[in-house]
């Protein structure tokens, strides 16, 4: 007799974290393992078959897409191996999100015939060397222009903190006429080695000078963009004018994605400091764990929130960010910290 299969408890998306190892020492990076003041970060990779039989589970319990990111993913030298078992013999879509380093066109024709979606940060454009520690940009670019005459779908990821945003117009536009196929953009938030560099952080005229000048860009280009990381919805000022890029108030950990990290440990979403359990365990331990339950019924909405009438489309910003920047999840999303005196007369 089979086994019965696990339930379907993940969300449909997962990203999976698949190595410590990264080639950029980028300023804003956030993976909690690069947070030296934190403490140790036990650091022990998933073996090739151990990563087989993580993705056959992810599946089993409802993922449908995997996407791989790291630390820097192709420094694993398996990775081809990987990336094929996902998608030819599970038959899970696919993204991977890479600084670009370590690409050439070789690797391009590989992940051609997957229908993989690549993924490529672009951190600036003439700061992408002063953001990451590599000079990189125009490589980057030619990444684009070869991925886009193999007809591999691109998405531009753009992290906007205080260092890049002067050049803004240009870091969206560049990737666009290269040929990528979409925009993500993340605002700079708290953690990893980002904790170091907190005055990177966004107060609230430049956080709406980011959602205007990509809005601008997309519409001129034609193109669709979104903003990665959740948004207070009273931070921003007309939230009703974006047509071209997507902005959401809503925290989407657990409910639409949950990430893995490179020990094979769940955690809430990719900026989680917060270990949950390992794979394995994730049909026993997983449902009942309460951190994973508080984000499922969105049990996080911050005090300050209270009585608010945006609450039914809001959940007051980035809940993981919170939990980083001011110990709770039900905490104060950074911004507010950052600049709270720019936010009491905004109103919609």
């Amino acid at each position: 007799m089979s086994e019965p299969k696990p339930a379907k408890i993940l969300p449909r998306s997962v990203i999976f974290e698949i190595t410590f190892r990264c080639p950029h020492r980028c300023a804003f990076c956030y993976c909690p393992w690069e947070n030296t003041a934190a403490g140790a970060y036990p650091r022990e990779e998933l073996s090739t078959q151990e990563l087989k039989d993580a993705l056959a589970l992810l599946k089993a319990c409802g993922a449908e897409q995997v996407t791989f990111s790291g630390g820097e993913p192709t420094a694993r030298e398996d990775l081809r191996e990987i990336l094929t078992y996902t998608r030819r013999t599970l038959g899970l879509r696919s993204g991977l999100i890479s600084n670009g380093a370590l690409i050439d066109e070789e690797f391009l024709d590989f992940l051609r015939p997957l229908k993989i979606l690549l993924s490529l940060s672009v951190p600036g454009i003439k700061t992408f060397e002063q953001t990451t520690g590599v000079d990189g940009a125009a490589h980057v670019l030619e990444l684009f222009d070869q991925a886009k005459k193999r007809g591999i779908r691109t998405c531009a990821n753009i992290t906007v903190s205080r260092t890049n945003l002067p050049e803004l117009y240009e870091n969206i536009a560049y990737p666009l006429i290269h040929g990528a196929d979409y925009v993500l953009l993340n605002r700079f938030m708290p953690g990893g080695r980002g904790m170091s560099h907190q005055d990177l952080l966004l107060n609230a005229e430049e956080l709406n000078q980011m959602l205007e000048t990509a809005e601008e860009v997309l519409a001129r280009a034609g193109k669709k963009g979104h903003i990665g990381t959740e948004l207070p919805y009273c931070v921003i000022k007309n939230p009703k004018k974006f047509k071209f890029l997507s902005v959401g108030s809503k925290c989407s950990a657990v409910k639409h994605f949950c990430a893995l990290d490179p020990n094979g440990w769940v955690k809430v979403c990719n900026h989680s400091p917060h270990v949950i359990c390992r794979w394995d365990e994730i049909p026993d331990k997983l449902p009942s764990d309460p951190y994973w339950r508080r984000f499922l019924e969105s049990d996080y909405i911050p005090e300050m929130c209270a009585g608010c009438r945006d609450l039914s489309h809001c959940h007051g910003g980035c809940r993981e960010a919170a939990n980083v920047w001011g110990g709770a999840v039900d905490a104060a999303d950074p911004i507010f910290n950052c600049d709270f005196e720019g936010f009491k007369n905004l109103t919609h």
